[in-house]
């Protein structure tokens, strides 16, 4: 059986490579992954973070699957780092066999070798995506959340309503599209939550439904990591103006609302990557029907 399943594995890494090197994608996603590999605690202690495997891959994978071309971006044009505690089988599904497809795609496929420039690929025109998705892990907390590029990406996806998904500690990074991310950062930092909502009067998300990693779910984590992190994401999307929904520490959860679909924790990685192809296929259903 163990045999049977690698051999699987290599099967589906193949054809996401065979995929990914033609042009027949029905459409393009525009995935967005943190520069940022240090996570500082409140006292100002440092540790190390990037992206989650199964929160990455799972979700890209199933896009590819789906027939659309996925689009690495980071801030700075670097490999996003790979957070070290999402690399065990436990987060699929305890197969050992799933986790080398992960990992042999994280390092084979072009895009993550090489990622576009964030602010580069926004430049450029954002028309021919169909869909932005991002990741969590706790990076996103240090840079993609104050990020004005990925702002102004979010704002144009949110105009023209394209598909928009978020996991576990990705949807933090929605406050980007603030009116001032910097200074609602620094206030959610300094705890002043009252701050942080006067840099946030036109946030495009409010009153929106969404779901993030919830402070349950990182209190525990911060008795593992051994520090207390600086802020608590359903305290800063709520301040932003947001109407956050969560469910028991590790229940896989999603909430959509329009254009928005995000995801609680790891668990849900399958969940919204289903949700996001169905909203991909259906835009690209009503696309092809206004061109005939």
């Amino acid at each position: 059986m163990k045999a049977t399943g690698l051999a699987l594995a290599l099967l589906s890494s193949t054809v996401f490579a065979d995929r990914a090197a033609t042009s027949d994608y029905k459409g393009r996603v525009l995935l967005v992954a943190s520069s940022s590999n240090t996570l500082t605690f409140k006292d100002g202690r440092t540790h190390p973070t990037g992206y989650f495997l199964g929160e990455l891959v799972v979700p890209s994978q199933t896009f590819i699957k789906a027939g659309y071309e996925v689009v690495i971006a980071t801030p700075d044009g670097n490999t996003p780092a790979l957070d070290a505690n999402s690399i065990t089988a436990e987060h699929f599904e305890g197969s050992a066999a799933k986790l080398a497809d992960a990992m042999r795609f994280v390092t084979t496929y072009p895009g993550m070798q090489k990622p576009k420039t964030l602010g580069e690929v926004v430049h450029s025109g954002l028309d021919s995506f169909d869909g932005i998705y991002l990741p969590g892990g706790h990076a996103p907390m240090v840079d993609l959340m104050q990020d004005k590029n990925l702002g102004m990406a979010l704002r144009q996806f949110h105009a023209s309503g394209k598909a928009t998904g978020l996991l576990c500690h990705g949807p933090i990074a929605l406050s980007s599209s603030t009116d001032n991310p910097e200074k609602f950062r620094a206030a959610m930092v300094s705890d002043d939550v009252s701050a942080a909502t006067n840099f946030a009067p036109n946030w495009i998300y409010k009153g929106y439904n969404m779901t993030v990693y919830s402070t349950t779910e990182e209190k525990s984590v911060e008795k593992f990591l051994g520090g207390d992190i600086q802020f608590y994401m359903e305290d800063a999307l709520t301040a932003a103006g947001g109407n956050v929904l969560v469910k028991a520490p590790g229940t896989p959860f999603i909430v959509e609302d329009r254009e928005l679909v995000t995801g609680q924790n790891p668990n849900s990685a399958h969940m919204i990557a289903e949700a996001m192809v169905r909203k991909l296929d259906a835009q690209v259903a009503q696309r092809r029907s206004a061109s005939k």
